[in-house]
């Protein structure tokens, strides 16, 4: 089966606007945690608690999508992200935060499915290896996203930002789903065999596969904690500018899209996991080394405390840019499930896991500092390099 250039084009969309979606309020965090008035524990808490609706989405969609299709779900789930993202600028009271943000985890999560699972079975149709570029395509939107805040946060309030950019999200996502209209999966018999994504069968990664499940929560955790606690790392420790404090995510973002574009020119020279082994450890190492020399500059000289900041998360968003593509595929290969129920699997895992690691992290944060917090995922990067029998991967992302 040939892949349209329509086609191509609607799904690029689809994956581009999600990216700038998705980090349009990471890189406001300091004006959301003044908005609720909290500690930083206390916020790290509300905005973890978002992954309750991850949770229930991966329970739950998989089983939506065999049913009624790919397109009704993407549509649904659609407007539970964006309509929850508009909202939350204008939220001031704690427990509404956290209901808007578990429908966010559903709406995020729910679309992120479907989204795979569309290309996924496009790819398995077409033999057309599109999931790595789809992945760079959304990068890029997460990376448009940051500069975008760079650009308006010391001009535009918190509310006119989010907004406006999510009513011309929602719209331009309408408009490319009605675009891939006719290259939609259908429901049950557009799955052929393949049966629904069922609660048992998305447990099954925390009860048959600890070791890979453990294993995706080190490698994506800096990733994780970055989007949740850079801008008030930068903010509060160094005492950078509000618009400054989003300097450091946008250079992670920038190594993330590099390496997720790159890997596979680097790929052959070493197996999967050799690279995983060495650029955990750089990754990881330099990511707590930089951001602990930035904490000792921040009363000494701002400058030198800036560009440490900088250099800790370009480089851990470089070395761990290729981990969740390349272990989703080692997923993929260790399991007898299909791919999109070994996604759900993924995710369910993650939403569990990370639940827990993210909620240490901020109430580390809250009794000592959020660079001492940030501490925690450094150390589980390093720890991934330790998992040697991860098996091979033949194609990365």
């Amino acid at each position: 089966m040939i892949v349209t250039r329509r086609e191509r084009l609607n799904q690029g969309l689809l994956f581009f606007f999600f990216g700038v979606a998705v980090l349009a309020l990471a890189s406001r965090a300091p004006d959301l945690k003044h908005n609720l008035n909290v500690n930083n524990g206390t916020f790290g808490v509300l905005v973890s608690l978002g992954a309750i609706g991850a949770v229930i989405a991966f329970m739950v969609v998989g089983q939506l999508t065999h049913r009624i299709g790919v397109g009704p779900v993407l549509v649904v789930s659609a407007a539970f992200m964006y309509g929850p993202i508009a909202a939350i600028p204008h939220i001031h009271t704690p427990w509404i935060y956290v209901s808007m943000n578990i429908l966010l985890g559903a709406g995020f999560n729910g679309y992120n499915i479907a989204l795979h699972d569309q290309a996924l079975k496009r790819q398995l149709l077409s033999g057309e290896k599109s999931i790595p570029k789809m992945h760079g395509i959304w990068s890029f939107g997460t990376l448009l996203s940051t500069v975008l805040s760079i650009a308006i946060t010391s001009h535009v309030s918190l509310a006119w930002h989010i907004g406006p950019l999510m009513g011309l999200l929602w719209f331009g996502t309408m408009i490319a789903i009605f675009g891939l209209r006719p290259f939609l999966v259908k429901g049950a018999e557009g799955h052929g065999e393949e049966g629904p994504i069922k609660v048992r069968d998305t447990w099954s990664m925390l009860t048959t596969d600890r070791y890979i499940a453990i294993a995706y929560v080190c490698g994506v955790m800096v990733e994780f904690s970055t989007s949740d606690w850079v801008t008030l790392s930068s903010h509060q420790e160094i005492k950078a500018s509000t618009t400054l404090s989003i300097v450091p995510y946008l250079t992670f973002m920038i190594g993330m899209t590099i390496g997720r574009l790159g890997y596979h020119k680097i790929q052959g020279k070493k197996s999967d996991t050799d690279w995983i082994r060495l650029t955990s450890r750089i990754g990881g190492g330099s990511f707590m080394a930089f951001l602990l020399l930035a904490k000792y500059f921040s009363t000494r000289n701002f400058g030198l405390a800036f560009i440490c900041e900088i250099l800790g998360f370009l480089i851990g968003g470089l070395g761990g840019s290729y981990f969740a593509g390349v272990l989703t595929q080692i997923a993929s290969q260790r399991s007898s499930f299909p791919g999109g129920v070994v996604v759900a699997q993924i995710g369910f895992a993650i939403a569990v896991l990370t639940l827990f690691v993210k909620l240490v992290i901020s109430w580390v944060a809250q009794a000592t500092s959020i660079t001492y917090g940030l501490m925690i995922p450094g150390t589980l990067m390093i720890a991934l390099s330790f998992f040697t029998k991860l098996g091979p991967s033949r194609v990365t992302a």
